[in-house]
């Protein structure tokens, strides 16, 4: 997804949905492994001694970057409705 819409803004096309839409999978898909990596190592996850604490602090912030992820999926949302409206 990454891929696709960086080559389709090197060719100089407007990427808005695949860049949207990669943001949000990127986003929730750290966001969920983190979780679950947190989930198995229990209180040693959220402790200081693992690099699996800074990870699971930056992993929230990471899907707000560049706009939280529900503002992504109602502009992508909009925009499908918007073309398949379209004649």
């Amino acid at each position: 997804m990454i891929w696709h819409a960086a080559w389709l803004l090197d060719q100089g096309e407007a990427a808005r949905d695949e860049s949207s839409m990669a943001k949000v999978f990127v986003a929730e898909t750290v966001n969920r492994v983190v979780d679950r990596a947190v989930q198995t190592c229990g209180a040693l996850g959220i402790s200081e001694d693992t690099q699996l604490s800074t990870f699971f602090r930056e992993a929230r912030p990471f899907r707000i970057y560049d706009g939280p992820s529900e503002v992504h999926r109602g502009a992508i949302a909009r925009r499908a409705l918007r073309k398949r409206a379209q004649p």
